[in-house]
């Protein structure tokens, strides 16, 4: 008999399990609960008739599926979250390995019954795919380090500030599972503060290879005028293979507090912009989300269609601002050198 764990019934909409009684429509070979097909009098599935394929045919030719890191399922292709355990979905590294095998193993039997299976947000979800977080309720989470009581459950649906995670996910693109975590302590629980260590150690490249241009520019136009000190000190001293005598006297009292206010204040922007990087991508990913929301012109597919590419990424955008940066650089030296030494 075939195994049709892991489809979806089309009538009721669960995912069949072992041990389910399960027909077929004579016909087309549609899988259905016994129950669900007695409902429904008959089969459903419509388009397969019309198309005089078979349920096996169609399920062979669909498009190409993503098997997911956690717990295997294979998805549609066109999927974010795994429908059956949440864990966002990243094409090409599909893998038979898993991250929570010894989890799963020892509590196979509990999640093929009746029970939750573990969702990367915390919480429980049940195996028809129903999570407590369509109503984003408090439940008790169960994942690989132990239970979290109380945690909140969330999946693609939930909405973070009238936005749903998946229109999230579509923006974020990239690595979306660290992201995801924190706009939900933004919009759940009032937060504004998480660390984001590249925003940290890159400030201004970071904001602009997230396409945050302006807060980008501003930090690369700061960083600049606060790293004309080190430029001129280098410059005059010989390390960049040649000497270039501005005339400036590095080592007088002056200088060194310059040079100290700026490395402190470039510290400082360091800080600010690793603490606060997270919190200014939320806000810009639910301003893009809603604007495109609102726009009656818009479908849906056509907003899963433009979410990455206005969202997602741009090494384009860092080569710009290494190019600016390297012109206020070289140009505020030259200020200095011409309109304040001489």
């Amino acid at each position: 008999m075939a195994d049709y764990t892991g489809k979806k019934c089309i009538s009721c909409g669960e995912l069949f399990s072992s041990g389910d009684d399960i027909v077929v429509c004579p016909d087309c070979g549609t899988p259905y609960h016994r129950a669900c097909y007695q409902k429904e009098g008959q089969c459903i599935n419509t388009e397969l008739h019309e198309s005089g394929i078979s349920w096996g045919e169609s399920a062979q030719s669909t498009n190409e599926t993503i098997r997911c890191i956690r717990c295997g399922f294979e998805n549609a292709s066109d999927k974010i979250f795994c429908e059956s355990c949440g864990t966002p979905l990243i094409k090409g590294q599909e893998t038979e390995e898993r991250p929570f095998n010894g989890y799963e193993s020892q509590n196979a039997g509990t999640q093929q019954q009746n029970t939750a299976q573990f969702n990367p947000f915390g919480g429980t979800q049940n195996t028809n795919g129903q999570n407590n977080a369509n109503n984003n309720t408090a439940g008790t989470g169960q994942g690989p380090f132990g239970a979290i009581p109380g945690q909140m459950v969330f999946d693609r649906d939930s909405e973070i500030d009238g936005i749903k995670l998946d229109d999230y996910a579509k923006f974020v693109r990239t690595n979306p599972l660290p992201f995801l975590s924190n706009f939900i302590r933004f919009g759940k629980f009032g937060r504004k503060i998480s660390l984001n260590i590249p925003a940290f150690l890159f400030p201004n490249v970071y904001f602009l290879f997230r396409k945050m241009t302006l807060v980008g520019m501003i930090l690369l136009l700061i960083n600049a005028v606060l790293d004309i000190p080190v430029a001129i000190e280098m410059l005059q001293s010989g390390r960049l293979n040649y000497t270039y005598d501005l005339g400036i006297d590095t080592s007088g009292k002056v200088f060194s507090a310059l040079s100290s206010a700026a490395w402190y204040l470039s510290l400082l922007m360091q800080f600010g912009a690793g603490f606060a990087a997270n919190y200014i991508y939320y806000k810009k990913a639910k301003k893009t989300i809603t604007k495109l929301r609102s726009d009656p012109t818009m479908t849906d597919e056509q907003i899963a269609q433009t979410l990455p590419k206005v969202g997602g990424t741009s090494w384009g955008a860092v080569l710009f601002g290494f190019l600016c940066y390297s012109g206020l650089l070289i140009g505020g030296v030259f200020v200095v050198y011409k309109f304040i030494v001489h």
